[in-house]
């Protein structure tokens, strides 16, 4: 299969070595852009560069990023290039104050949106990805459905009150913060630079959806892939809760959305666009991994769990889900504003599920 010709043009994407960010780089590069990719380590982006985008190495670039907090982080990868894809984010898991992690987010992207700045003429669109929990509030009443005029305010108020009370946030609230922080910092910048550039952002929900290269060990995979694996490998007993709201989306649509926004930039600027597909249950994920790999040694160790718990649309007589739904009341993200403006079919959960599922049985 021949490769495609360059477009002459140079997207860079940080955080490259990332889930979104790596799925996202090799489309780019099967579109024919030039790619820059920042890392904190450059040696971290190794198994890209010998795996997936070996292909295309004349039209790869990575740029060493330690800290993307400090002034002028990007200014070199960003020098000259057409878009900026901005997946990365500084926040350590292992730190849960507000200044180990609401602080760092918004300076991310002050950071990048300032480099976006200085880059040159050519620049016509930043893409910032950032996430339902940005959008998800849960403080609201049962039932609600979120779109992309909602805030997870009630998360940002929490924290900031802990903050000033000397109180420990929890986790869960403190990423919402986080994300809710840093997103409103974007739109903040925007209002104050009125930037010749568009700015758009895209705020998945829980991705999965098949990893463009495996790490060599389960614990090496996205914390949104572990409990698929988990529950795929048998090394989960039961089947974990949800994350957050449940809601999913396939990491190939989280990339097809972000390419849209950079390449019709005048319709996405200044736009949010929640990318979730429906309902993603870990029960789900069982139920179809199990029917999947019925008879097989891989199915005799998953979790059955309690079938069809937790979801609407399951079939107690086959074991299949005719239609996978939320639960009656259950509040939800509605990702039709994507599809609607984009074109985009979403890839349905049991696909995603399967698919994933495939890619990752090299780790068995």
């Amino acid at each position: 299969m021949s490769l495609p010709e360059s477009n002459g043009k140079t997207i860079l994407v940080t955080g490259i070595n990332g889930y979104i960010a790596s799925v996202l780089g090799l489309d780019l590069l099967s579109k024919g852009y030039s790619l820059r990719g920042t890392s904190r380590r450059a040696a971290s982006a190794a198994s890209l560069l010998q795996g997936p985008f070996a292909p295309y190495a004349d039209r790869v670039t990575i740029f060493e990023v330690p800290d993307m907090t400090i002034d002028g982080a990007f200014d070199e990868a960003a020098k000259g290039v057409d878009g900026i894809f901005h997946t990365a984010s500084p926040i350590n898991f292992s730190l849960t104050d507000y200044s180990h992690f609401i602080t760092p987010a918004k300076r991310g992207n002050q950071v990048i949106l300032d480099s976006a700045l200085k880059t040159g003429p050519r620049l016509s669109s930043v893409v910032i990805t950032s996430s339902a929990a940005a959008v998800f509030d849960a403080s609201k009443p049962a039932g609600t459905v979120f779109t992309e005029s909602d805030f997870a305010t009630s998360a940002l108020e929490r924290a900031e009150k802990d903050k000033a009370e000397g109180l420990k946030t929890p986790p869960g609230v403190l990423y919402s913060a986080s994300k809710a922080a840093a997103e409103k910092e974007v739109w903040r910048w925007r209002d104050e630079h009125k930037p010749t550039f568009a700015i758009s952002t895209i705020n998945p929900s829980v991705v999965i959806g098949p990893p463009v290269y495996v790490p060599s060990s389960g614990t090496q995979l996205n914390e949104t892939l572990k409990p698929l694996f988990s529950i795929l490998s048998g090394s989960a007993k039961e089947v974990g809760p949800n994350i957050g709201s449940g809601g999913f989306v396939d990491v190939r649509d989280v990339s097809t959305l972000h390419i849209w926004a950079y390449e019709n930039a005048s319709k996405a600027d200044g736009e949010r666009f929640c990318a979730c597909q429906g309902f993603g249950p870990l029960q789900a994920v069982a139920d179809i991994l199990r029917r999947e790999y019925k008879g097989t040694s891989i199915g005799a160790k998953i979790p059955v769990g309690e079938p069809g718990k937790g979801y609407q649309g399951y079939d107690e007589s086959t074991g299949r889900i005719v239609e996978l739904e939320y639960e009656e009341g259950k509040s939800r993200v509605d990702g039709g504003k994507a599809e609607g403006v984009t074109g985009l079919k979403y890839i349905d959960f049991e696909k995603s599920v399967l698919d994933t599922a495939k890619v990752l049985e090299a780790l068995l």
